[in-house]
């Protein structure tokens, strides 16, 4: 993927703030579940959105798909987009559609 520093940096913070609603210590736990499960560091969310959206199914379960919406709607808003939730839409679709709307992509 070859989007602005910009973009990546506002999709970080969605997600961390996304994953703040479970507070700090769960946020990091997350995190480091994340790396060692699946090697995914946090500044490679970006890049391997499919993997995040797998490790967040497996760590969360059913609470990854409102934590999901969550992180994109912050996305959506730090990108100055109207967000639609869509049922059928993952965290991968939410950017990808984020991306193209923002010309991001």
């Amino acid at each position: 993927m070859n989007e602005p520093a910009e973009f990546r940096q506002n999709l970080l913070e969605a997600v961390d703030y996304g994953l703040m609603v479970l507070g700090e210590r769960v946020r990091q736990a997350i995190y480091d579940r994340i790396e060692k499960s699946h090697g995914l560091k946090r500044e490679e969310i970006h890049e391997k959105l499919d993997v995040f959206h797998e490790a967040l199914a497996s760590a969360l379960g059913v609470g990854a798909k409102p934590v999901e919406r969550l992180i994109a709607r912050n996305l959506y808003q730090r990108l100055g987009l109207n967000f639609t939730s869509r049922d059928n839409w993952t965290i991968v679709d939410y950017v990808e559609h984020a991306k193209r709307t923002a010309g991001a992509g």
